[in-house]
């Protein structure tokens, strides 16, 4: 076992609720592949069809990483169990003008996802990355019109979509209005690969910013018992954005501190 398969993932990636609608924060390029490349291998080893909407050199590198594990892409895409597209190829057959339209996504999306469950595969599941290039052409409303889309899809055919997003939890500006309104759009945020070096980060950072002993662990029970989650999201992060809502001025000191305590634990573990 790699250290990085030691790391504590989240349930609702490996195992996922039929009509989740899953966000997963990212800043490295190969974390990103791993967590997507596990989440489609374990779709594939429960017998579900894939679609895999991705830039090209992540699909090459899902590849890759599908291949290391004993998977064949190739085979697969011949069986319809895994269909590959390329997201900006995608993402312009969908619009009309700057808009993805709700009727070409239909016959688009639509489309893919009934000729895998004609093949068979009656159960899927989905990684896209046309919201995320939206994003970064800084078309953030269009973006979250896109995901109302896909919500929409989600509801209606029952399948599990995961959304790669590359937002920093560790920077305040994500925290000023941003990763509040792209939680708000899934049903459940992931907000880093190593979910249990968060949980120490956050606990100790809390520590340091709001003192020693049993009063900064009752405030942050509180903060996070009153805060109004815009989705299923760890507690940990739940604490990160219940600070930025309720103690604005101490926020960004607790963010720094968080950064700091979750390299050095993630470091920690991936050496172990």
């Amino acid at each position: 076992m790699s250290p990085v398969d030691k790391l504590t993932r989240p349930h609702a990636l490996d195992a996922p609720a039929r009509g989740r609608h899953l966000a997963q924060l990212y800043t490295r390029d190969e974390g990103l592949v791993r967590v997507v490349g596990d989440f489609v291998m374990a779709g594939l080893e429960r017998g579900e069809g894939i679609v895999l909407i991705a830039t090209a050199a992540h699909r090459a590198a899902i590849a890759r990483h599908l291949e290391d594990h004993g998977f064949t892409p190739g085979v697969l895409a011949r069986g319809r169990q895994l269909t590959l597209l390329d997201a900006r190829e995608t993402l312009e057959a969908l619009r009309v003008g700057a808009v993805p339209d709700r009727a070409r996504f239909e016959t688009v999306i639509g489309g893919a996802i009934e000729a895998c469950q004609r093949a068979g595969f009656e159960r899927l599941r989905a990684f896209v990355e046309m919201v995320e290039l939206l994003r970064r052409d800084k078309d953030l409303e269009v973006a979250l019109h896109l995901e109302g889309l896909w919500n929409d899809l989600v509801a209606g055919r029952g399948l599990t979509l995961l959304c790669g997003h590359r937002i920093d939890a560790f920077d305040p500006q994500a925290y000023q209005g941003l990763l509040q309104r792209v939680s708000a759009v899934h049903s459940h945020l992931a907000p880093l690969e190593d979910s249990a070096s968060l949980e120490h980060a956050v606990e100790c950072a809390y520590l340091d910013v709001f003192g020693p002993g049993r009063d900064a662990a009752i405030l942050r029970r509180l903060f996070v018992a009153n805060y109004p989650r815009p989705s299923g999201m760890p507690d940990a992060q739940a604490a990160i954005l219940a600070a930025h809502e309720f103690v604005p001025e101490a926020a960004v000191t607790l963010l720094n501190r968080i950064r700091h305590h979750y390299h050095v634990a993630h470091l920690a573990r991936t050496a172990a």
